[in-house]
């Protein structure tokens, strides 16, 4: 590198974060002499959007353990993020305490990450402890307030906030009403939610994206009105992603609904030719065919689909987890038999 000052460092491990050559990134970060608070936070953030979330508390951990450079806000809220993620919630605990002790909680951002991180960790009381303590609340320390109540199957607790919302004059966004719809679908509270679909465009101007159409076809689903649910995927002017038609398809397994499960089918195909898949579907996809046909008896039918997965060469994805021991991060696959050395 010609001009080895700390901004020429820093532009290339950007470059390479951005690309998502975090591999690349850290050799460069590593050989790197000059390092300040920039370089840090470009590292931190981008383990994080890369999902690589223990990596990015390790680094933290290494930047405030003694070098030159002091986490900031943005150093926090990246590992707050990444304890989120991993559902740590001792370890944001720890950061939280830093925070506070530095002087860096009362930042939105750092606040939105705390109250996103205890809700996402179980502690749902500490997220409404920090909701409430911040006094200059902006729509994203509401957003996650609401979205935490939501995670928690705190459905009315979720609508009475968003009039609180209203009353401080706070204006929603797209964002609210995925937590709000999200708040609804978990608290059953069908009504409500189709109330708060309709009211997103005609009372704030605020056109429904496909994460919306995602969450008021899992209201419906849960609610067990899965035609309706069906029409509302047919007349959205989105084509509907897997994540919408695999709601919608497990719910007919559960409530045993073959009708309107072959229709999903019949969507799922479509969108895998639309795809150039050519009839070839996911494990999962399989999977839920196959368990909707033995949900509602049809034993044969449901072999047949099992054996069309086999010979098709889908392999069920493993299962994957990570546990924390002595401050370590260890990740396990299902089916690993071999002791992990401690």
């Amino acid at each position: 590198m010609p001009v080895r000052d700390v901004v020429s460092w820093n532009s290339v491990i950007s470059a390479f974060v951005i690309a998502g050559h975090m591999a690349e990134a850290n050799a460069l970060f590593e050989e790197s002499p000059l390092r300040n608070v920039i370089t840090w936070n470009t590292m931190i953030t981008g383990y994080v959007q890369n999902q690589l979330y223990s990596e990015a508390i390790d680094l933290f951990d290494e930047m405030r353990s003694g070098n030159n450079s002091e986490p900031d806000h943005l150093s926090v809220t990246a590992a707050l993020s990444a304890c989120a993620h991993l559902r740590f919630l001792d370890k944001g605990t720890q950061i939280d305490f830093y925070a506070r002790k530095h002087g860096q909680f009362f930042t939105p951002h750092v606040v939105t990450a705390l109250i996103d991180m205890y809700a996402k960790c179980g502690s749902i009381q500490n997220s409404l402890e920090v909701f409430y303590k911040f006094e200059h609340k902006d729509v994203y320390c509401w957003n996650a307030m609401i979205s935490g109540l939501a995670l928690h199957g705190y459905g009315e607790a979720a609508l009475k906030l968003f009039d609180e919302m209203r009353e401080n004059s706070m204006k929603p966004d797209d964002i609210t009403f995925i937590g709000l719809l999200s708040a609804c679908s978990h608290a059953g509270l069908v009504e409500e939610g189709c109330e708060l679909f309709e009211c997103m465009e005609r009372d704030f101007k605020i056109t429904p994206k496909i994460e919306h159409y995602g969450c008021i076809v899992d209201l419906l689903s849960r609610a067990k009105f899965l035609d309706r649910a069906f029409r509302i995927i047919e007349t959205m002017p989105f084509k509907p992603g897997d994540s919408i038609l695999g709601a919608l398809l497990s719910s007919c397994v559960i409530h045993q609904d073959l009708h309107t499960g072959e229709k999903v089918i019949n969507l799922i195909f479509d969108k895998a030719n639309n795809d150039g898949r050519n009839n070839q579907l996911s494990d999962g996809e399989y999977m839920m065919i196959s368990n909707l046909y033995a949900s509602c008896g049809k034993w044969e039918e449901a072999n047949k689909w099992r054996s069309m997965m086999n010979s098709s060469g889908v392999v069920k994805t493993a299962g994957s987890s990570i546990i924390e021991v002595d401050g370590k991060f260890h990740h396990f696959l299902a089916g690993e038999v071999d002791f992990h050395p401690y």
